[in-house]
């Protein structure tokens, strides 16, 4: 029987805002022009698929992506604060060894200033005396020599033993002079390098710790995307399982359709015999124009595949759509998955029960039992059940099983 008034009521309830309510004229098969983008875009998908899955799908891919790179941040900014902590290791190496050299030169150093004190003292207490005894040394020393019984080349010897003596004096506080000014250059460098390496020591412990922010941070952002993803992945599960639900029921309608098309009690008895190829039915629209034709499709999700069991037209909803042969309406009527929906049965042709079915009207014209002739208006196109926008789906059936529709339209 056709569907009531209440429930045209809803459908078109459900419709309001969403579909550009329009008939075509000049033809019997008129396209809309308004098609849905989404069923343009489908001829590489499987049909109607679901919004909410597909959109969970592309999320997890897109955080997915965004894990990997986050994973790959983190790891180069770990490796660039390991880098970085090295560097800042070196520089605190470098700087204790220039600090040590620089300790251990200025002790030697100020070892140095100490020699040279008690040489310029020796010197000064040479230089004192003999100013005092007149060059010969002390007085004692001088009547010891003018009086020696070892004669005067003993006494010179002596003499000379004392010279030698100052000149030692004098050339030890030459060269702790000299040291001590090679020291004090050498003091100097070590200095330069010391500050150099505080320097270095300073700029790596400053590029170690920005390191250790950013890896910190780009550690941060991966365990937050890692939950989110986490999340992500729970959706899609939970999409996919309501996907698998969807398919399931697409699958009982079609054996329900199946069963209906040759257990009807409203079968049409008509027997036929046309060449192939003739066109028995005609067809709801231009073939060119069909978007989503007859075949298996792969489903980008679940990773399976499904056949279509029928082609899809682009109607705009509110378009009429007519029927494709003369027969009679085995079932009007409403479900969650076809949505208003007309099975016409063509009777027996070639040999094989031939069964036309309409899905997604909008509102139907023709009710259970009904004889319909070629060409006669049974509905107007809409969105109902599970589709993804406005469209006519059409199939043929061969003793309750889909086939190609192109080999009865034309």
């Amino acid at each position: 029987m056709a569907p009531t008034k209440s429930r045209r009521r809803l459908c078109a309830a459900a419709l309001a805002g969403t579909c550009a309510l329009g008939v075509a004229s000049g033809s019997s098969h008129a396209v809309g022009d308004d098609v849905d983008d989404k069923i343009k875009n489908s001829k590489s998908e499987i049909d109607d698929i679901s919004k909410s899955l597909a959109d969970a799908d592309a999320t997890l891919t897109k955080t997915n992506k965004a894990v990997a790179a986050a994973d790959k941040k983190a790891k180069d900014a770990k490796g660039a604060l390991t880098k970085a902590q090295q560097k800042q290791r070196d520089a605190a190496s470098d700087y204790d060894v220039a600090k040590a050299d620089e300790d251990a030169s200025r002790t030697a150093l100020a070892t140095n200033r100490a020699d040279q004190a008690k040489a310029r003292t020796e010197v000064g207490g040479l230089a004192r005396n003999a100013f005092e005894t007149g060059g010969l040394g002390d007085l004692t020393f001088t009547i010891e020599v003018l009086t020696s019984n070892s004669g005067v080349s003993g006494s010179m010897a002596l003499a000379d033993i004392v010279m030698r003596r100052q000149q030692g004096v004098i050339t030890n506080l030459k060269s702790s002079a000299a040291a001590g000014q090679s020291e004090a250059t050498r003091l100097a460098e070590i200095r330069r390098r010391a500050s150099l390496a505080k320097t270095k020591q300073d700029a790596a412990v400053t590029a170690a710790s920005t390191a250790k922010t950013d890896a910190d941070a780009a550690e941060a952002s991966l365990v937050a995307l890692q939950k989110t993803q986490k999340d992500d992945k729970k959706k899609l599960e939970a999409e996919k399982k309501k996907e698998e639900a969807k398919l399931a029921a697409l699958q009982a309608e079609s054996t329900r359709l199946k069963n209906v098309t040759t257990t009807s009690k409203d079968v049409d008895t008509s027997v036929h015999d046309v060449p192939q190829g003739t066109g028995f039915l005609a067809s709801p629209g231009p073939i060119s124009s069909i978007v989503s034709g007859y075949g298996y499709r792969f489903h980008p999700v679940l990773k399976i595949n499904k056949l279509h069991e029928g082609d899809d037209f682009p109607f705009a909803c509110g378009t009429p759509v007519y029927a494709a042969g003369d027969g009679t309406v085995i079932e009007a009527n409403y479900n969650d998955v076809s949505g208003n929906h007309v099975y016409i049965s063509h009777g027996t042709v070639n040999g094989a029960q031939l069964t036309s079915a309409y899905m997604h009207f909008t509102s139907l014209s023709v009710s259970v039992g009904q004889k319909v002739k070629k060409g006669q208006q049974i509905g107007v196109s809409g969105m109902t059940g599970r589709v993804t926008g406005c469209h006519l789906h059409f199939e043929t059936r061969e003793n309750g099983v889909a086939v190609n529709p192109l080999k009865w339209i034309k």
